[in-house]
């Protein structure tokens, strides 16, 4: 069943990866598509920006005129023979009907000056092949009308807000609306006009038609716009002026307009569809350029998802056909692989595992499959031989135990002997060289030689201890003690130099162990410690605590550490880093430590001894 649940596994996560490949793939291709079409946008109202500002200089040229420069000054001489101006510009507006066909009023009006406008606008309408101008006129420093080449007029302007803000800031951009009168849509631009000296002569107003300024834009859509794909351009009320090629305004804005409001001048996002799945929108905001300002206006183009994933369509259903045939196949074929290989290979495992255990006696079964086969005698064969030489192996190492023992049973006995033997006559000398010491109290020389004599003597001593414990074994003489009177009672056996400090804690844990015996530990440890040291000053301190139901007793000192090539085996019989010594000390030590149940084991940095005790050894 595992290879059945591993291959339909492994078909599963062949069909998430290529849905999971799928998605990431439609989400690249949503950041490429965005990306681009943000580019896209950017472009097009960069060049509409230009496109306008170039118009707008046309536009604002004609102030610039000497035509008009010199008839509105002529014409706002004689204004200024005017009494009361307000009430002549009241009583005109009244009788007269500014038109076309009756553009001017007595000497005030130039026929020269609309003739040369109208020439202007005949201009345009060859260049652009349609009305570029509905409305054209010039008004004086009064506001009264001084020249119209084209539409109808009222005679007096300077009560209009346009004629009063144009005056005030030197120019003025209407709203786009549709005009009735000409059927068209429109923008209304205004500019001052100066003399020479900088002084406000007059205004020029001019209606223009949206389609002079989105000319080069609405050609440049064709090119961008495809099946699925569409360009918006809005005003800076999210209100759309162009949309599916052609000039066209709504009432309201566009429903995403406030994310547009919220973004950067240019960027992409994506919206929600319950038709297409989902839309892409990007756009980019006017910013002007050069002199022009901008309208604020923003280039939106929309991509739908079925330009995007239609053409990943097919590679999914083909992931999903493959996977399903996949799953299929992994179920049949597990089953085929379970029954055949699977079962006989449960079943070397089983063997393998009873002949790690010790059992030779289990045999194989027979397979169709002839590897498996060979795989099962190869089994057999092994555990034949494995039980020959394990046989082999035991009789060698029984020999071997049953060599060594005798041998160090030799040697214990001939050890304890010897050490019995010294140890006599040792007592003697040292007896003597005792008697001799009191005898010859003022005899600095004598008692020089019988101090190194008795130094010579505790030296041999010691390690004739060493050896009568490492080769005696007795049974424990088991006490109820402290570990802290433990400790002071091995400190006070041996001799401590003066350059060297102790320090041993108050303790209340008490252990049952054999106090002879771990006195001895203890004091092999200290005098190896103090023999470390030398005569350098240093430390020797102890630690005792209470871990569940053992004791952890750790001796530390402050002298150098033990080479690491001794540290590795420093319990091991015959082991010492010392030139006089028996390397049988801490051998002995781990010895009596483990007869109490219990470890030793040593550290360097700093030198230290751990030993753990069991409280109690029931």
């Amino acid at each position: 069943m595992l290879i059945i649940a591993v291959m339909f596994a492994i078909s599963l996560t062949f069909t998430i990866t290529g849905m999971v490949s799928f998605d990431l793939t439609v989400q690249e291709s949503k950041e490429l598509l965005g990306s681009r079409n943000e580019g896209f946008a950017f472009n097009l109202i960069q060049n509409l920006d230009r496109h306008i500002e170039n118009r707008l200089i046309d536009f604002q040229e004609l102030t610039k005129t000497e035509l008009i420069r010199t008839t509105l000054t002529e014409s706002n001489k004689e204004f200024e023979r005017i009494e009361n101006i307000k009430a002549y510009l009241q009583l005109k507006e009244q009788e007269i009907e500014f038109t076309e066909s009756n553009p001017f009023i007595g000497g005030i009006s130039d026929v020269a000056l609309t003739r040369d406008l109208l020439e202007t606008i005949e201009f345009y309408r060859d260049e652009y092949g349609y009305e570029v101008v509905e409305e054209l006129f010039v008004t004086n420093a009064y506001g009264a009308n001084v020249a119209l080449a084209t539409g109808t007029s009222d005679y007096s302007q300077s009560d209009e807000e346009w004629w009063q803000q144009t005056k005030e800031t030197g120019k003025y951009v209407g709203k786009i609306k549709f005009d009735e009168n000409y059927q068209n849509y429109s923008i209304e631009f205004a500019y001052s006009i100066f003399d020479d000296d900088e002084n406000f002569i007059g205004i020029l107003k001019l209606l223009v038609t949206l389609d002079v300024l989105l000319n080069d834009f609405v050609q440049e859509t064709d090119l961008l716009t495809i099946s699925g794909r569409d360009v918006l351009l809005l005003d800076n009320d999210g209100t759309q002026i162009f949309a599916n090629q052609e000039i066209s305004l709504n009432n309201s804005p566009v429903f995403f307009f406030p994310t547009l409001q919220k973004g950067n001048d240019v960027g992409f996002f994506e919206l929600d569809d319950e038709i297409d799945d989902f839309r892409l929108i990007s756009y980019a905001q006017s910013t002007g350029y050069r002199t022009f300002e901008g309208f604020g206006w923003f280039v939106v183009i929309e991509q739908n998802s079925s330009s995007i994933v239609n053409e990943f369509v097919g590679l999914r259903n083909s992931i999903i056909g493959v996977s399903i045939l996949g799953m299929i196949a992994s179920i049949i074929g597990g089953f085929l692989i379970s029954s055949n290989v699977s079962s006989p290979l449960k079943q070397l495992a089983i063997i393998a595992d009873s002949i790690s255990k010790g059992d030779f006696k289990i045999k194989t079964k027979p397979s169709k499959i002839d590897e498996i086969n060979t795989i099962g005698k190869s089994f057999d064969d092994m555990a034949k031989n494995l039980q020959k030489l394990i046989r082999t192996e035991k009789e060698l190492a029984e020999a071997n135990v049953k060599l060594k023992n005798e041998r160090l049973a030799a040697i214990g006995e001939v050890s304890a002997s010897m050490a019995h033997n010294i140890k006599n006559p040792l007592a003697t000398v040292k007896s003597s060289a005792e008697i001799l010491q009191k005898n010859s109290k003022h005899d600095g020389e004598l008692n020089g030689v019988i101090e190194r004599m008795n130094r010579s003597i505790d030296t041999i001593s010691h390690q004739i201890n060493d050896v009568l414990n490492y080769v005696r074994v007795t049974p424990l003489d088991v006490k109820l003690i402290s570990i802290t009177e433990l400790i002071q009672s091995a400190k006070n056996s041996i001799e401590i130099p003066d350059n060297v400090s102790f320090v041993i804690p108050q303790s209340e844990i008490k252990i049952n162990a054999d106090v002879e015996k771990l006195e001895i530990v203890f004091i092999n440890i200290f005098l190896n410690a103090i023999q470390a040291l030398g005569k350098d000053h240093g430390s020797i301190s102890c630690t005792i605590e209470q871990k569940n139901s053992t004791a952890i007793i750790k001796i530390q000192n402050s002298g150098p550490d033990i080479p690491e090539d001794v540290l590795s085996h420093i319990f091991q019989p015959l082991v010492t880093s010392k030139q006089k010594g028996t390397g049988l000390g801490l051998s002995t030590c781990k010895n009596i430590i483990e007869q109490h149940k219990g470890t030793i084991t040593a550290q360097n940095n700093p030198t230290c001894f751990i030993i753990t005790l069991p409280l109690s050894l029931n």
